[in-house]
């Protein structure tokens, strides 16, 4: 019972991102963070290995500090968090009519359009990690041949179970590059996304049997914080709409296999302790903790990656803040967020 009411609770404070990330409504406080309480996150963040943090106010860097070997124009590896970009280019693919979100992936991955589950899988299902295909273990994504990852049996029915990992992802960006003609997911993305923001990124390399992979791998914190300013803006950058607002609110929108994540984002709802317990990835018991928590607004959403490299978006704060760090354990997400949320450092 506590958690459905939660979970009423925070939908309707979630309304930025359900009805528009920006301006659907009211702000909690149209005030930049006190400067204290910057400073207090920063210096936790830095007791936990962390290396940046920037914080942007409607648009403006108001904080930043670099500890622990971290510099303004040092790249950092975002692990995971880079997953957040391969979800903005897949609206920007819906955008251009390339697919539709609910479509068969099958129609652009040749090897699956004769088998009766992979055939039905589609490009929400990967993008979600609801896809039910077998993830490779370890190392092995990488070592084994891509075409043989593609052929190994289902895990689960498509849209059942939530599996965590980049080989979902690559595997809707091998997609894409079928409809893309001759060009590559990783210059689709600099074309359509980072170079209207004013972002230059290196690629991330092409695996060894050539398939793609999710996008950049390094960004430094400030130029992440710019992609963060770009999603809360609704995909709006210098008065050009870039990408639909109305197709980006899917990626925030969550799913039954795990209702705290959208495409290739974390959101704030609520799952289950069982849910968190059972978690095959520890990304999940963190994020788990802020999304059972009544202390943070609905609308927070989140890139996570190892090491503890975070982007966070709060519309109704008009906020966006990076952290970047060097350890899996100590630091708590939770604990960090809530210094920039007006009132709940004293709950």
């Amino acid at each position: 019972m506590r958690t459905a009411l939660l979970h009423m609770v925070k939908l309707i404070i979630a309304s930025a991102f359900i009805v528009g990330l920006a301006c659907a409504a009211e702000p909690i406080s149209t005030r930049a963070p006190a400067v204290k309480a910057m400073k207090a996150a920063a210096d936790y963040s830095k007791s936990q290995s962390g290396q940046t943090m920037v914080v942007m106010f409607d648009g403006k860097v108001i904080f930043e500090q670099y500890d622990n070997g971290g510099a303004m124009d040092k790249p950092h590896n975002l692990a995971s968090g880079a997953k957040c970009f391969t979800g903005s280019g897949a609206v920007a693919a819906v955008q251009d009519g390339l697919i539709k979100l609910d479509n068969p992936a099958s129609e652009n991955i040749p090897e699956w359009k004769d088998d009766p589950e992979k055939s039905t899988i589609t490009y929400r299902q990967l993008l979600s990690m609801t896809s039910g295909l077998t993830i490779p273990a370890g190392d092995d994504e990488k070592r084994m041949p891509f075409k043989k990852q593609l052929a190994m049996p289902m895990a689960a029915k498509p849209g059942e179970r939530f599996q965590y990992g980049g080989y979902q992802l690559g595997v809707f960006a091998y997609a894409l590059e079928h409809k893309l003609a001759g060009e590559s997911f990783a210059h689709y993305l600099q074309r359509r996304i980072f170079d209207p923001i004013g972002i230059k990124v290196p690629t991330r390399r092409r695996a060894a049997d050539g398939h793609p992979t999710m996008g950049p791998s390094n960004m430094t914190a400030r130029d992440w914080a710019t992609y963060g300013e770009f999603i809360r803006r609704e995909g709006n950058w210098n008065d050009q709409q870039i990408l639909d607002p109305a197709l980006l609110r899917d990626c925030f929108k969550g799913n039954k296999a795990n209702p705290a994540y959208g495409l290739t984002w974390w959101i704030n709802s609520p799952v289950s302790e069982e849910f968190i317990r059972d978690a095959d990835a520890e990304v999940t018991k963190h994020w788990g903790k802020v999304a059972n928590s009544n202390l943070l607004p609905g609308d927070v959403a989140a890139a996570l990656g190892a090491g503890q490299q975070r982007l966070y978006i709060m519309p109704s704060l008009k906020l966006v803040i990076v952290r970047h760090g060097n350890a899996n354990e100590g630091f708590s997400d939770l604990e960090f967020i809530r210094s920039f949320v007006p009132g709940s450092q004293n709950r």
